[in-house]
């Protein structure tokens, strides 16, 4: 029974207390509309799309891209910085060996150690801090906390680099769909200005209608052009997303699909469970709670340090007798370290730990309200895009019906040819717009899964790191 009080003593004498402050994440109100119960969301929500040209980009990015590689260097080295803190908690053994041949002077003090001699040594130290404040502790978890961090910071730039490249592929393939309706329609007005040429030279129709055919030509193939110029943007933007060389870069190959997917299913509600499916939420309270441990780290400056050191070994001036009991040589002792006069250097470090922790705070705060905005704007660019999108439609098959309309009455000689080619203006820029529309539409369900965490779990996420790195979480 002793020993066991005595072990447990001896616990709380190394390991010491904490001057840190309680860690308290900020409450954050939140709206009424929000509910209790949790939104799942598939991990790779956007298989649902069924494109898999889109599938395989999105892997491809998974891999290559290089701010996410550049991500996971990060978490690497917040591992080993935590690794070191880790091994602070621990006696430091250093095992030493030495053979010299050294000349001394007979004019030094003391005038009879001069000559030359051999020294061998082959000595064990050991050296201790004991942690009496909690500083080494409160170090080492903020460490852990800075790695959780960084690593839920990775998982964020992966879920915003998913959302990026699959809206970069809706705007790809929307161009395509719009390129391929611009030529038609500029094959078509050729067709047509070919044919007014004809009639032309018959005495069919005036110079006046031949000269607003080839603008109206003239006009589309400009509007291809454009395309074409917006296209390679995209494209542009989108392979240096997937991690590609300059060469790849340069000649712009990416596989689209020729038409774009249907939507997919939108989770219903909006969950409370938003702010542990966040990767940057969490990543902003593990900010917050190196921050907290860092002030004990702080206040800990103003009271004495105590190491413990010691060494045991051989010194001789022979090696035959360098192991015999007659050359042993050893120390044991504890230092203390008791700062006294710093001139304010602990105050001022203890007041910007303290202001760190503010900014913690704050910014915690500033990523939930962010969060909640991006899912409240994606909800209502979603239902706006659908208005946009069914008006659209609506759009298109009035315009069809203008023109057959304009194109009968011209054809009667009732109205000019003017009226013709306003009709089939508007018809082309109705179908382009309405395949902007549509993947505007696909992009704002990008955005609201990428909003509400892409399928991210805390709890999953922080059982797979912690089996990882084989560190239990206190």
């Amino acid at each position: 029974m002793r020993t066991k009080i005595a072990l447990s003593c001896a616990v709380l004498f190394l390991t010491g207390c904490s001057f840190a402050p309680q860690m308290k994440t900020p409450k954050v109100e939140l709206p009424n509309i929000v509910s209790q119960k949790t939104v799942k969301i598939d991990t790779q929500w956007w298989k649902g799309f069924g494109d898999e040209n889109l599938n395989l980009l999105i892997e491809e990015a998974l891999k290559n891209n290089d701010d996410l590689r550049l991500a996971v260097v990060n978490v690497k080295k917040a591992r080993a910085i935590y690794g070191i803190s880790e091994a602070q908690m621990y006696p430091q053994l250093n095992l030493g060996a030495d053979a010299t041949r050294e000349s001394r002077s007979a004019n030094s003090y003391p005038s009879s150690f001069g000559g030359t001699y051999n020294n061998f040594s082959l000595s064990a130290s050991m050296s201790y801090e004991l942690d009496f404040w909690g500083s080494v502790r409160d170090r080492e978890k903020a460490n852990f906390a800075t790695l959780l961090a960084t690593d839920a910071q990775k998982d964020a730039l992966e879920i915003a680099l998913v959302s990026d490249v699959a809206s970069y592929y809706f705007n790809l393939v929307a161009i395509n769909e719009q390129s391929q309706i611009a030529q038609e329609s500029l094959k078509s007005y050729k067709d047509a200005l070919h044919y007014k040429e004809m009639q032309f030279k018959h005495g069919v129709v005036d110079e006046l209608v031949v000269l607003q055919a080839k603008a109206q030509v003239a006009s589309a193939n400009t509007q291809v052009q454009t395309i074409e110029s917006s296209k390679i943007k995209v494209q542009n933007a989108l392979v240096l997303l997937l991690g590609r060389n300059p060469k790849e870069i340069f000649q712009k190959i990416v596989s689209s699909s020729k038409t774009l997917p249907q939507g997919i299913a939108i989770p219903s509600g909006l969950s409370a469970s938003l702010l542990q499916n966040r990767p940057d939420i969490k990543a902003a309270e593990d900010e917050l709670s190196a921050k907290t441990s860092l002030v004990g780290v702080a206040k800990a400056a103003y009271f004495p340090s105590v190491s413990l050191s010691g060494s045991y070994g051989y010194q001789s001036q022979t090696l035959d007798k360098l192991m015999q009991s007659s050359s042993q040589v050893w120390g044991f002792g504890p230092s203390v370290n008791i700062p006294l006069f710093d001139f304010g250097r602990i105050k001022q470090a203890l007041e910007a730990s303290k202001e760190d922790q503010k900014a913690a705070i704050i910014s915690y705060e500033k990523v939930v309200k962010i969060a909640y905005k991006e899912v409240f704007d994606s909800l209502e660019m979603i239902k706006n895009s659908k208005l946009k999108s069914d008006a659209s439609k609506e759009e298109v098959d009035a315009y069809q019906a203008a023109l057959d309309m304009a194109t009968k009455k011209f054809d009667r000689g009732s109205v000019n040819y003017l009226e013709v080619l306003d009709a089939q203006k508007s018809l082309l820029n109705a179908k382009l717009t309405l395949c902007d529309v549509k993947s505007q539409l696909l992009i704002a369900d990008v955005m609201l899964y990428k909003a509400l965490g892409g399928g991210w779990s805390y709890e999953k996420k922080r059982e797979e790191f912690l089996k990882n790195n084989k560190k239990d979480e206190e």
